[in-house]
């Protein structure tokens, strides 16, 4: 383990004098000994242990002002994948491995041949295992709150997968070989970082392996919606409506398109957190009130409530039904009376309204967040609303094309 260089090295701080004690090497400043190893001046700052548990923690601090080290080759971490095939193409993997700069491709330090046979030693930057190997349980892959695909974690990793993919692209190159076994992640606490490796030479048109490599990210979201589907407990039929249309789009893409693979997946539903949620009901759908096209959309949608739709509304449960009391206060305030329940238009503008007045909601119900709840009544409304409207926009830019 290499020592981090400390900002207040060379200063004691209150935490080294009073809650610390100290031991340290006398070695010179970076240079090398006989036998190749570099030593480094250092101190070991040890915490006094909790009395509960009897756990302490110990923190090493390298004095500031030592001179620099040019790490050579035997230098590196010993951190290595070792490669079965010393082949051309392997090599020919290695060489863009080691060109591509980026948070979510293994760096590759440089790699050398194994004496014993036909493999090659590749020194790698640090991670900690193939990312099959923490989303193994199909639980890992649903979010607990509103028992749909993604959860938070998952979600992370396709967006780290895609931006990774992106860049190889951009950088006029593609992977060849992924999939979940293939990609690996490096943990930091509790951040967990992806890293593509494992790529693989295919065929000699560049454009239609980066192609492949979408079918190749659509294929392993496959294979989680399917575990998914066969694993889950109570799985319901709307709990993987969102990864399976990002898998059709992903099966879109050709070579004309793939270009623009990371701007049409980034803005997809998959990817929403509550921030965006938020604007798309505050924001979006107001411009959609008027819309009779989307509106016809939404109703033939899974999540058009029975009308008179007040009446499946639970009214009877604390939260919701405070909503509504308050949404009719201020619609009386504001001179417009009580909502219409048998009209779609109406029920868009209750929804809508909670998310525009969110603020002035919660100084009258304390703890109150309005997403948490619409999405438990509602899961796939924000989904079953977008999907409306882009339905009718298609619907409207193919009606103009065939009439010019």
């Amino acid at each position: 383990m290499r020592p981090r260089r400390s900002p207040s090295a060379g200063r004691s701080s209150p935490e080294s004098s009073n809650a610390s004690q100290s031991s340290g090497s006398q070695s010179s400043g970076g240079m090398k000994n006989p036998d190749g190893s570099i030593p480094i001046p250092f101190t070991i700052h040890r915490g006094n242990p909790d009395r509960l548990t009897g756990l302490g923690s110990s923190y090493l601090e390298m004095p500031s002002g030592q001179e620099n080290i040019n790490l050579t080759k035997e230098d590196y971490p010993k951190l290595v994948l070792v490669i079965k095939d010393d082949d051309e193409n392997q090599q020919m993997c290695l060489k863009i491995m080691k060109s591509l700069t980026h948070e979510n491709v293994l760096g590759v330090h440089f790699w050398e041949k194994v004496e014993e046979g036909p493999y090659i030693r590749v020194h790698v930057e640090p991670y900690t295992a193939s990312i099959s190997t923490i989303i193994s349980e199909a639980e890992s892959l649903v979010d607990r709150r509103s028992k749909l695909v993604p959860s938070p974690a998952f979600e992370e990793i396709v967006s780290a997968s895609i931006d990774g993919l992106d860049y190889i692209r951009e950088s006029g190159y593609y992977h060849g070989n992924f999939s979940w076994e293939t990609t690996l992640y490096h943990q930091e606490a509790d951040k967990i970082v992806v890293k593509l490796a494992n790529f693989e030479i295919k065929g000699p048109s560049l454009v239609e392996c980066q192609v492949e490599d979408c079918i190749s990210l659509a294929a392993s979201l496959e294979w989680a919606s399917q575990k998914v589907k066969k694993e889950y407990p109570n799985v319901k039929p709307h709990t993987c409506y969102i990864i399976d249309d990002l898998i059709r789009i992903l099966k879109s893409f050709t070579m004309n398109s793939v270009h623009t693979m990371k701007l049409q997946l980034k803005d997809h539903e998959f990817f929403w957190n509550s921030k965006r949620k938020k604007i798309f009901f505050a924001y979006d759908v107001p411009q959609v009130f008027k819309n009779d096209l989307v509106k016809q959309k939404f109703a033939e949608s899974p999540s058009m409530p029975d009308l008179p739709w007040t009446a499946t509304w639970p009214t009877h449960e604390l939260i919701p039904g405070q909503l509504m009391k308050h949404m009719l206060i201020y619609r009386g305030n504001n001179g417009l009376g009580s909502y219409n329940a048998s009209d779609v238009e109406e029920f868009l503008r209750f929804i809508s309204g909670m998310y525009s007045h969110e603020n002035e909601l919660k100084e009258k119900i304390p703890n109150l967040n309005v997403n948490k709840e619409v999405q438990r009544i509602y899961p796939c409304l924000w989904y079953d609303l977008k999907k409306a409207i882009r339905d009718a926009e298609e619907q409207a830019d193919n009606a103009m094309a065939v009439d010019n």
